[in-house]
């Protein structure tokens, strides 16, 4: 098969690539269902896990399946109601070190920025009328001499908000709820909790909760957030943001671009079993009766709710690495230092977008060629049309035309970069963090505190999901952040086999993995707790692998 634009085909090529593309929209047929982004109809062939995929997916629930098994007989002969208790859970498996730490405050702001969720938090340029923080709640805990309007001033204090939970309504006798958490830079450059209000109001949550509260009473206050903390990221950073609104851009190049196109060579690695995934999330991940269900708190609707909730309001212009940033107000490092998320996930996306650019370049000198392209411009139609992606926020012209090689670049490379990195970055740490339940557990089973009452360890672990409930939550989270198999740079042996040009760019794109992979290494050397998640060799190619 020879690579080439359509101008560059002979007459039998196009015959080929006209039969080819005549078939793929047959296989290839757009589903719109309510708030989802658009996707595919079944499961066309070739679109498949890899045998390896299934075979790994296949031993990691038996021995799920094992350990829970081995757990809920020492169950018989162990229970109490300390947090320890929870170590029964584990009779093979290895309980995650976040289980030495995460009582420490430090530990609970880290994770705002290393942890599995670390596109959340933003500078505050206020303070929220919904969230009537004082300067007496806070007494005490920042230094004498400042106030939050001095906190303000310097951009010291930062936000976490979940009010796209706001009004989901929890499974009976689950608990859940929208908090919001204000966080500040400390004198040390360190990120620290200053206030939790469990709602989106004083209305709903009438108590300020602070590090002065009694030790349960905050920890219960800060599990309702890191409750809300889990639904977000398992159903908006990682479910919609990365699975759902990547797997339009498949679809659409699949309908448009023959095999034999340089974008459909180059896009295909890193869509390896995303149709499958997404597919079989929809039959069992998040259906009636499915591991969401089970373990989340607003259930498998309340998850498709949020799902079309952030979906309305999802552009592709807003989920650029740069633009994220800046909208946050964390595009410097003077403002929130050892933010690793976004020191690593910057340099990945400006070697990704050399590596395209290089490659791209190979097949498009200039916009010309861009726009002459008929198989690229039904790309861009097919994303944007009514019918087919329904994308908001590409940079195209009218009816989706790409008019520039600059257009055409800035897509590709964003999509990669959301393919590997973005979904790296809010996947690879699930277990890590999800797998030890009170850390991040999936729903709570007793009302948020309304008051200062002191309570105890027991009221806290009452609070936390029973043998169930933590089963179906560690058997999801340890399959979903297994070691990927296929690292981003490791491509099939033909890829753009006998292109010199092409296989340069990939040599290069590796070399600057490899360097930025050791400056990640050295700089993990000094850090209390190394941020693993974008290190280059555990980068998922794709969603999928």
């Amino acid at each position: 098969m020879r690579i080439c634009l359509p101008d560059s085909a002979n007459r039998f090529e196009k015959a080929e690539r006209d039969r080819y593309l005549f078939a793929q929209q047959q296989d290839y047929t757009w589903v719109h269902a309510p708030g989802q982004p658009a996707f595919c109809k079944g499961l066309p062939p070739g679109e498949e896990f890899t045998k390896t995929k299934s075979a790994y997916m296949a031993m990691d629930f038996v021995e799920s399946v094992a350990d829970l098994a081995l757990a809920s007989i020492i169950r018989l002969f162990k229970h109490n109601d300390t947090v320890a208790s929870f170590k029964r859970y584990y009779p093979l498996r290895q309980i995650p070190a976040v289980a030495g730490r995460w009582m420490e405050d430090e530990e609970f702001a880290r994770q705002r920025l290393d942890g599995i969720n670390p596109v959340l938090i933003r500078l505050a340029t206020e303070i929220p009328e919904k969230f009537p923080v004082t300067d007496e709640d806070v007494k005490g805990i920042i230094p004498e001499c400042f106030n939050l309007e001095h906190l303000l001033a310097e951009q010291r204090l930062f936000l976490l908000d979940y009010e796209i939970l706001n009004g989901l309504q929890p499974l009976l006798g689950r608990f859940c709820v929208a908090p919001i958490a204000l966080f500040w830079k400390n004198d040390l450059g360190q990120l620290m909790p200053l206030a939790i209000q469990l709602g989106q109001s004083p209305a709903e949550a009438p108590v300020i909760f602070t590090p002065k509260d009694e030790k349960w009473t905050w920890l219960m206050a800060r599990s309702f957030v890191q409750s809300a903390d889990g639904t977000y990221h398992e159903v908006v950073a990682h479910l919609t943001r990365t699975h759902l609104a990547m797997e339009t851009f498949w679809v659409a190049a699949c309908r448009a671009f023959a095999p034999q196109h340089p974008l459909h060579v180059l896009l295909k690695p890193h869509f390896t079993g995303t149709v499958e995934i997404n597919h079989e999330a929809r039959k069992t991940l998040i259906a009636p009766g499915g591991p969401i269900d089970e373990t989340i708190a607003i259930g498998a609707e309340g998850s498709l709710t949020a799902v079309g909730l952030e979906y309305d309001r999802w552009t592709f212009a807003n989920t650029n690495p740069v633009t994220d940033l800046e909208n946050r107000g964390l595009l410097s490092e003077e403002v929130l230092p050892g933010y690793h998320y976004r020191e690593d996930a910057l340099k990945l996306f400006t070697a990704i977008k050399q590596y395209v650019n290089d490659l791209l370049r190979v097949y498009y000198p200039d916009d010309e060629t861009v726009k002459s392209d008929i198989e690229l411009q039904s790309w861009g139609r097919e994303l944007v049309s009514k019918k087919g992606g329904r994308v908001k926020g590409l940079p195209v012209g009218k009816n989706g035309s790409i008019e520039t090689f600059d257009a055409l670049h800035a897509i590709v490379a964003q999509v990669i970069f959301i393919c590997s990195v973005e979904h790296s970055a809010v996947n690879n740490g699930q277990y890590a963090q999800l797998g030890w339940i009170p850390n991040t557990p999936g729903a709570m089973y007793l009302p948020p505190p309304t008051d200062h009452s002191p309570r105890d360890e027991a009221n806290l672990v009452y609070a936390l999901p029973g043998a169930h409930a933590v089963g179906q939550q560690l058997t999801l989270v340890h399959l979903l952040s297994s070691k990927t198999l296929t690292p981003l740079g490791m491509y099939p042996p033909d890829f753009f086999n006998g292109v010199m040009p092409a296989r340069n760019a990939i040599d290069r794109f590796r070399g600057r993995l490899d360097d930025i992979g050791r400056e990640i290494e050295q700089r993990n050397k000094d850090l209390e707790v190394p941020y693993l998640y974008l290190q280059p060799w555990n980068i998922g190619r794709s969603i999928a692998i």
